[in-house]
């Protein structure tokens, strides 16, 4: 009985700080935001491809890298995904592959960047933007933005091939036979 009452105590003790603070665990967190993701692009830049991230209100920023295959996870904490969501091209765009983006769980968008290569970047927060600045060689591309792609009318797959040629139907092939030679031969040596 003594374990539960100082387990309780504990409990209690833990949540006292989140409770004062109220939902928003502080009103400068995550929870307490009201961000919204609109669009997002990628677009050549000067030495480097960027992908501009277009959102209104307050965004915390997070992001980190994987390997294998190499990728750049950008976090959009106190977000909710509200423009268009459209599948990327799969053109290599200065090195990014592919660009993948979803509302990861409530509050937080997820923005996945594909990379050929692990490279060198920097986020940046500007006027309603968040941009990610990958350094790359190769800039000369056209840009791809989520808000253009959502606008296309659907691609219709590529039409079925046409059924093969007719062939002579019910004629068998005529099969001479051997002409006779004067010696026999064998293959037993």
């Amino acid at each position: 009985m003594k374990r539960i009452a100082t387990l309780a105590a504990c409990l209690v003790v833990a949540a006292a700080p989140r409770a004062i603070a109220g939902p928003g665990g502080g009103g400068g967190g995550a929870a307490g935001r009201d961000g919204e993701v609109r669009a997002v692009s990628v677009v050549p830049a000067a030495g480097s491809v960027e992908v501009v991230i277009e959102l209104q209100g307050a965004i915390d920023v997070q992001d980190f890298t994987l390997f294998n295959p190499a990728r750049l996870v950008i976090d959009l904490q106190g977000a909710r995904l509200v423009g268009p969501t459209a599948l990327y091209d799969g053109q290599n765009r200065g090195g990014i592959k592919n660009v993948r983006y979803a509302q990861f769980r409530p509050g937080v968008v997820r923005v996945v960047i594909d990379l050929d290569v692990l490279k060198d970047y920097r986020i940046e927060r500007r006027d309603g933007q968040v941009r990610v600045r990958i350094g790359s060689e190769r800039t000369a591309f056209s840009a791809w933005s989520s808000q253009v792609a959502a606008s296309l009318p659907p691609v219709d797959p590529a039409p079925p091939p046409p059924p093969p040629a007719p062939t002579r139907g019910g004629q068998a092939a005529r099969v001479a036979a051997p002409a006779p030679s004067g010696a026999a031969t064998t293959i037993d040596a």
